[in-house]
């Protein structure tokens, strides 16, 4: 049984009918994987929290059981309470069976479930099974059967074989891909150049999927030799690379373009997947890589040399509750993201807005300015002085406004500076 491996970076943007329905930037993200490709993490929520108006998770076991180490089961909860965050619990993990049939190999798409172990027996139902992963962790009792029913009351329960998300399943469209021979030879092509050490395989690649009863056989010339050599090779040394991996990530492409489908806005998952989306389907990663790009841009100009949000919380130099203290006097900067347009530039906007002082500049501001400090010298002539100095900074905190680097300088760089 082999699974996907060589994951990091990746992002899909989906619309069920091609178009996007909103000219702002940062509506809405859904998150299935990390940037390593590892389980959703708390600083990657952190930092969408903060960009984004709305947030939903896609939890497999992986990303459930990282978050209840990071955050604990009521963290957890409490951002589940949210009415900018939600989340869908899947327990199925996409996997690519190979079994040996007389001299050769024939490989099944399929999922499957952790439903217990040898010690403990078979848990039969979704919450026995939740309790089993949090017994795994050190949660048990009534706490972990309290946890259980909360959770289940805010996530509903999806499978990635059942209906929900398409017709048929999510593995029988990945199936239906296997008979696009044009469509497998450059998917394929495109996984070896982004897999690490995989290279690029050249002109003459052959990679041809037999479909039968018995499953799928393969007829490829990729030098797995070489290719594992240098993975093994590497600190700490890669898995070695197979046909079976080579299928699953056609198999995960496909249901991260059926998940995003279903969802809309920006959808966050692994570059080898993103790299075979491309493949058919380049115009749809269009708007997630605006936005991501303003978005790291945004954080290099305003912020240069610290580290990113996501970082700091995933290392432990932060806490993700340290994270919401920041979040919840972040409201103001939320709504000024929100009105940000990709036309414009997410950086060009905020270099405008925090240099913006035409009001003061105007005949009324002057004349509050005149009344504010002139009145002050009547009431006290020996305040006057006083006031005068200190008239900038009343025009800039209270005449002004607010503008988005009072929380970038105020609030957010003390946060990344700990």
């Amino acid at each position: 049984m082999a699974f996907a491996q060589g994951w990091s970076t990746l992002a899909v943007a989906y619309k069920s009918n091609s178009q996007y329905h909103s000219s702002q930037m940062f509506e809405h993200i859904v998150l299935r994987r990390s940037e390593a490709g590892t389980p959703v993490s708390a600083g990657q929520i952190a930092q969408a929290l903060l960009f984004y108006k709305k947030v939903h998770v896609i939890l497999d076991v992986g990303s459930f059981r990282t978050l209840i180490g990071s955050v604990g089961p009521e963290g957890l909860l409490a951002l589940l309470a949210r009415p900018d965050f939600s989340a869908v619990y899947s327990e199925e993990t996409l996997a690519t069976v190979t079994n040996v049939v007389g001299p050769m190999k024939v490989h099944t798409f399929d999922a499957m479930t952790v439903t217990g172990h040898e010690t403990v027996g078979i848990r039969k139902s979704t919450a026995e099974r939740i309790e089993f992963h949090l017994n795994r962790q050190g949660i048990t009792g009534r706490r972990a059967k309290e946890f259980t029913r909360r959770f289940l009351q805010y996530v509903p329960v999806r499978k990635l074989t059942g209906d929900h998300f398409r017709s048929g399943g999510l593995i029988e469209a990945a199936r239906q891909d296997l008979r696009d021979a044009e469509y497998v030879h450059a998917a394929v092509r495109r996984i070896l150049s982004l897999l690490p050490e995989g290279g690029d395989p050249g002109t003459g690649l052959k990679f041809e999927v037999l479909e039968t009863e018995l499953g799928n056989y393969v007829f490829e010339n990729i030098d797995f030799g070489s290719i594992n050599g240098r993975r093994a090779q590497q600190v700490p040394p890669l898995e070695p690379l197979t046909v079976a991996h080579i299928l699953n990530q056609l198999q995960e492409a496909r249901t991260d373009l059926e998940l995003a489908a279903h969802y809309g806005g920006d959808f966050v998952t692994s570059t080898t997947t993103s790299g075979v989306i491309q493949v058919r389907h380049e115009a749809l990663l269009r708007r997630t890589g605006i936005n991501l790009a303003a978005q790291q841009t945004f954080l290099e100009v305003t912020l240069p040399d610290m580290p990113m949000i996501a970082e700091l919380i995933d290392s432990g130099e932060r806490s993700f509750a340290d994270f919401m203290r920041l979040y919840e006097r972040s409201v103001k900067f939320k709504q000024w993201l929100s009105a940000a347009t990709p036309d414009t530039g997410l950086v060009r906007e905020y270099l405008l807005a925090a240099s913006s002082q035409d009001w003061i500049r105007t005949s009324e501001a002057k004349l509050i300015r005149y009344l504010f400090t002139g009145a002050v010298s009547l009431v006290d002539p020996t305040l006057g002085v006083a006031a005068g100095l200190t008239d900038k900074f009343f025009v800039d905190k209270i005449f002004a406004g607010w503008r988005p680097n009072h929380f970038v300088d105020g609030k957010l760089k003390p946060f990344l500076s700990p």
